[in-house]
């Protein structure tokens, strides 16, 4: 684990650890807030995307999925979870992923994996953002490492406020696997939340490409789009 550094500290002096759910001071998530929030695995959920579904096998949503051999997801991503996601992400509380990587792991270690890898910000965002919250859940979670990694080719921006068809032309071809070849490895692929899956799925492919026999995508949040409104910009 990195060393904490004199700015980690200044920023829990100025910004003190606070629930999600809330603002209790001294824990990112209080138990009662923890009780409340919504799981993305059981009943009413898609059993292969992990999406809210209450119908008879696969959601509409992930009907096209071929590079998948599914996705789990921990909690919808909405409410204390979703806070967690972006106090994360935009507002840089490291000290949040290893309570967010304490309920990936055991969802993640419950699959058929050989080695997990994080998906990569282009090298720019993650100057800009100063760590890779992806490769921080995995790391937290004590998992595996495939003996390849994923390299983000293209810098395409953010892909908040995106409709899912933009988001998967945007992404395509924007991911590239370096390292020993995965020749018949069942890779799982982290990341803190998979909205329309345009992202894991594009990792899905290079990781194929670079001989994975099969890719499964865990995360801690799962956005349930709206099937009634597809092409509705996505906030997350």
């Amino acid at each position: 684990m990195r060393p904490r550094t004199l700015l980690d500290r200044a920023v829990d002096l100025l910004f003190p650890l606070r629930c999600a759910g809330c603002g209790a001071f001294d824990t990112a998530l209080c138990p009662a807030c923890e009780a409340r929030l919504q799981p993305a695995v059981g009943p009413g959920r898609c059993g292969n995307c992990s999406a809210a579904w209450d119908g008879a096998d696969f959601c509409p949503r992930c009907f096209g999925w071929r590079e998948l051999a599914g996705v789990r997801s921990v909690y919808e991503h909405a409410g204390a979870a979703r806070a967690l996601v972006h106090r994360l992400k935009y507002q840089r509380y490291r000290a949040l992923a290893p309570l967010m990587a304490a309920r990936v792991a055991p969802l993640a270690a419950s699959l058929p994996v050989d080695g997990w890898v994080a998906v990569p910000l282009h090298r720019s965002r993650e100057r800009d953002r100063g760590f890779n919250q992806a490769e921080l859940l995995l790391r937290h979670a004590g998992l595996p490492p495939a003996p390849a990694r994923l390299r983000r080719v293209r810098n395409t921006g953010s892909q908040v406020r995106r409709t899912a068809a933009a988001r998967a032309a945007a992404l395509a071809g924007a991911f590239a696997a370096e390292g020993p070849p995965l020749d018949g490895l069942v890779i799982g692929l982290i990341d803190d939340v998979i909205t329309s899956g345009a992202t894991a799925r594009e990792c899905a492919r290079a990781l194929l490409d670079h001989g994975a026999c099969r890719v499964w995508a865990v995360s801690f949040t799962r956005a349930s789009l709206d099937l009634s409104a597809p092409e509705a910009p996505i906030d997350d």
